[in-house]
Formats: C-alpha cells, sequence, structure tokens
C-alpha cells in the first residue's frame, strides 16, 4: 500500500463514519426533544445499534491498520493533520484490538443492563441491586487496564480513554491543592454564615424563552449553524460543524437553571463551530479531551456568566421580564448567583465545590481500580468522603452513591476530566486577560475577543494537540493548578470573607 492510498482508505472511513455518525446524532436529537412513539423505541434502539457497530467494523478491518502503519513508516513525509490523524488512529485501533472480542460484547452487555437497573435502583434507593453489576464493571476495569498496559498505575490507563495524558501524578497533585485550599475555604465561608439572598418564586417559563436569543447571541452561538431544544437534561450535540444543536430545560421555579445551562452548553457548542474545517476530513473535529471541552462549557457559565460584569448586563434584562427582580441591584444579584454552600447532588453543585464532588469519585474509583477498596463498602465510604470534604452526609442512597449513571454505564476515569476541564479555563483565561478587558467586553456584551482568542488558540485545533500541548501553546506552560485555586480564592473570598 502507497502513502496516498493509505491516506485515501483512511479518509473514505472517516467520510463513511462521519455519515454513520450523523445519521446516529439526528436519531438522538429527534429522540430527546420531539418525543417519540414508544413502539419505535425498539426499531430506533436497533438502528443505533447496527449504526455502531457498522462503523465499529469498517474501522477495525485489517485494510485500516495497514494504513495506519503504512503512514507511521513515512511520518516524517506527513503534514500536522495526518500526523494527528495517525496518532488518534492508531492508539484507538491498537486499544479495541487489545480488548478481547467476546469480552467487549459481553460488557456492552453488562452496561446496558446495568443503566436500566440504575434507574431504578435510585428510585428505590436499594443498592443491593446495582452491588453486583457495580463488581461486574469493576472487574472489567481492572481487566481493560492490563489489556492497555500502563507504566505507573493502572488507573492511568483508564485516565488516557477520556483525558489524553492524564495519569495519578498529575491528579493527585491537582486535588491536593484543592484540599489545602479550598476545602478550608468553605469551612471559614460556613463559619460565617454569610449567604446572600436567594433567588425564590415563579418565573413564566414563556418569558424565560425570551431570554434565550440575546443569551446565545451574547455567547456568541451561531444559531444559523444550529438549533436550542428543550430536554429533561440539557446536552450539546454535532451533527455536523455547521449544524451543533444544544438544548437546556426550563423550570418555573428555577429560572437560573435554564440560563446557566443554556450558556454552558453554548460552551461546548461554540467550541465545534470554530473548528477548522480541514478537522473534519482527517476525522479530528472533536475536542483535544473531554477536560479541554469542559473548560470552554465551564469558562462560559462560570467565568463570564457568573461574573459581576455579566450581572450589571443581565439584571436590565431580568428586570424587563420579571417584576421580581425591580428592587434587585447588581450586588445582590452578583451575590446570588454565586451561593458557596456544601450540596449533596454533583450537577446541583455551586461553582466552588463542583471539584470538591469530583475529588470524591476520584479517590474513591481509584481505589475501587486497584482493589484496595471493595464495591461492597461503597455506600459508608462515599458518605464518609462527603462529610470529610465537603461537610455533609447524605440522607439517602439517591442523594449519595447512586446518583451518577457513570458506573453504571462504564465510564470509569471519566470524572475527573469535569474538575480538571474547570482548571483548564481557569489557566486560559489567565493568559486571555493579559491581553484583552475582559471586564470591558462583557460590559460591553460583547465578548468576541474572548471568542476570538479560544479559536485562534483553543478551539480551531481540533484534536491535532493534546490537553498539555495546548496549553503550552495557549499559555506557555503545561497543567497548573495555581490558576484555579486562586481564581475560587479570589473570588469567594471578596464575596464572603470580606
Amino acid at each position: 500500500m502507497t502513502k496516498q492510498q493509505a491516506l485515501n482508505l483512511l479518509y473514505e472511513k472517516i467520510q463513511v463514519g462521519n455519515a454513520l455518525g450523523l445519521a446516529s446524532s439526528i436519531i438522538h436529537w429527534d429522540a430527546a426533544t420531539l418525543g417519540v412513539p414508544e413502539k419505535s423505541l425498539a426499531d430506533r434502539g436497533a438502528a443505533i445499534g447496527w449504526i455502531g457497530g457498522e462503523s465499529f467494523r469498517r474501522f477495525m478491518a485489517l485494510d485500516t491498520i495497514e494504513a495506519i502503519e503504512t503512514l507511521e513508516a513515512v511520518k516524517g513525509e506527513l503534514n500536522n493533520y495526518e500526523s494527528a490523524m495517525i496518532y488518534v488512529f492508531g492508539k484507538a485501533y491498537r486499544k479495541a484490538k487489545a480488548i478481547p472480542q467476546e469480552e467487549f460484547e459481553a460488557f456492552q452487555a453488562l452496561t446496558a443492563e446495568a443503566q436500566a437497573v440504575w434507574e431504578t435502583a435510585r428510585k428505590k434507593c436499594d443498592y443491593d441491586m446495582m452491588q453486583p453489576y457495580y463488581e461486574k464493571v469493576f472487574d472489567y476495569q481492572r481487566r481493560l487496564c492490563d489489556w492497555y498496559g500502563y507504566e505507573n498505575h493502572p488507573y492511568d490507563a483508564l485516565l488516557d480513554d477520556y483525558e489524553r495524558g492524564a495519569n495519578v501524578e498529575m491528579l493527585d497533585s491537582f486535588f491536593s491543592a484543592l484540599r489545602e485550599k479550598i476545602v478550608p475555604l468553605l469551612k471559614d465561608i460556613i463559619a460565617k454564615d454569610n449567604q446572600p439572598k436567594e433567588i425564590k418564586g415563579l418565573f413564566d417559563i414563556s418569558k424565560q424563552r425570551e431570554l434565550m436569543p440575546w443569551l446565545t447571541d451574547f455567547a456568541g452561538y451561531d444559531r444559523t449553524r444550529g438549533k436550542v431544544g428543550e430536554v429533561e437534561h440539557p446536552f450539546c450535540t454535532t451533527i455536523t460543524l455547521d449544524d451543533v444543536r444544544i438544548t437546556t430545560m426550563y423550570h418555573e421555579d428555577n429560572l437560573m437553571s435554564a440560563l446557566f445551562s443554556t450558556i454552558h452548553e453554548c460552551g461546548h457548542a461554540i467550541y465545534q463551530q470554530n473548528m477548522n474545517a480541514e478537522l473534519v476530513k482527517h476525522g479530528l473535529a472533536d475536542g483535544s479531551s473531554m477536560g479541554v471541552h469542559e473548560s470552554q462549557s465551564r469558562l462560559y457559565e462560570n467565568m463570564i456568566c457568573r461574573s459581576k460584569a455579566f450581572t450589571e448586563i443581565l439584571l436590565p434584562k431580568l428586570q424587563e421580564k420579571f417584576d421580581y427582580f425591580k428592587d434587585w441591584d447588581v450586588d445582590s444579584l452578583y451575590r446570588s448567583v454565586n451561593i458557596a454552600r456544601p450540596s449533596l447532588i454533583r450537577i446541583e453543585a455551586d461553582e466552588l465545590t463542583y471539584s470538591l464532588h469530583v475529588m470524591v469519585r476520584y479517590e474513591l474509583e481509584k481505589k475501587l481500580v486497584t482493589g484496595e477498596i471493595k464495591v461492597s463498602d461503597l455506600p459508608k465510604l462515599w458518605a464518609d468522603k462527603y462529610e470529610e470534604i465537603l461537610g455533609i452526609r447524605p440522607d439517602t442512597l439517591a442523594n449519595g452513591v447512586l446518583q451518577d449513571v457513570h458506573w453504571s454505564a462504564g465510564y470509569v476515569g471519566y470524572f475527573p476530566s469535569y474538575a480538571v476541564g474547570t482548571a483548564y479555563g481557569s489557566q486560559l483565561m489567565n493568559t486571555i486577560k493579559k491581553s484583552i478587558d475582559i471586564n470591558a467586553a462583557i460590559k460591553n456584551a460583547d465578548i468576541s475577543p474572548i471568542t476570538k482568542w479560544l479559536k485562534e488558540n483553543v478551539h480551531s485545533k481540533g484534536q491535532t494537540l493534546s490537553p498539555d500541548e495546548l496549553l503550552k501553546q495557549s499559555t506557555g506552560e503545561s497543567f497548573n493548578p495555581k490558576y484555579y485555586v486562586d481564581y475560587l480564592e479570589e473570588k469567594f473570598r471578596n464575596l464572603y470573607l470580606k
């Protein structure tokens, strides 16, 4: 096989894979946003299963590795896109090939069943229902570490699936910094008992919807290349780079939920919309990692839209729509959207405590993989960790160890990406503020200079760079938790302790 034949073969496989992915994404969007007849679920599930299987079979064919090896042999002749493509594809192929087929198929069946059981177990607060599934999931993950291979810690092998290049050494250092600085800060805030006024009331959903075009335009989300839907659990999905869709959920008694979930999904969508079109041809049109993708959503949601500068332009908009805010001032609104207090549910956590929820999961997950702790002990260990780190103890299993779907779905190693992604965002913003007046841009309702910087330094790169390479190029240094810790300390000390 010649170099050009190998490239053409991979381009063709990518094109077919993109087409199959497009079909699967539209089926998923349709079901999530429009609702579908219950009797169609089996056929839809079968179609999605076939699409996924066909995509996998085509990728895992012997001619794929032949093409990869042909190009690896002449890597000095490849351009940056081609080199990145071969790295990403070669790594994915060899990882998939390392798993015995019968084990892979059995695990897919296990997690499909486990997720259905998890929904019932959570409603019933019945850990005994889930324990056998968790045991099988973590048994498989231990074998997966051996199949993948690792140098220092078995958990490293799983982390790399979600956060390219991440390892236990890096994460231990990161979470140690949070434990040293943020856990005591939270305790000081609790002791001060200086919580702001909460936003409580009923807010007409039709008026909430009227705010969304202004909000998405402010963020820079291109609605001519996307769509906003309504779902139970908000998400962003990329059909193509010119069709990146987001969703939100409106609650009559929780106005800020829709506002911040929308801006969060805008962050994900803007990342996708700003990617270089050449990335599509090379199969690289996605985030550098789960964490880098999360860095964008958290950057827009928290560092831009929970800033005091944003509340200055948000308050008049709220006052136009809701009489509730007629006597509010900017300081009160700013404090109210930055409540900091311990809570039990990760997805409802505030900006200060969110990564502490992730820390609980990281510390348990790491020890489950090595066998240092048992699945049977998880409910108590989970509750003990929450009491140690956040100062509260779960009142039910649904609010404790059964709250997340990740383990039943087999996503072991995923959780840390949520926290390090937020920290990546702080490091990026620390560099951005050296050349851009961030507060002035927000107050002028024109954050395009920020988005332009992100497009040039993050979005347009897709998967061509690892997270560490991306940070080095854009900020001048490797991942450094200091920027995140400093950001949280400055913001929340000023809010609560001064």
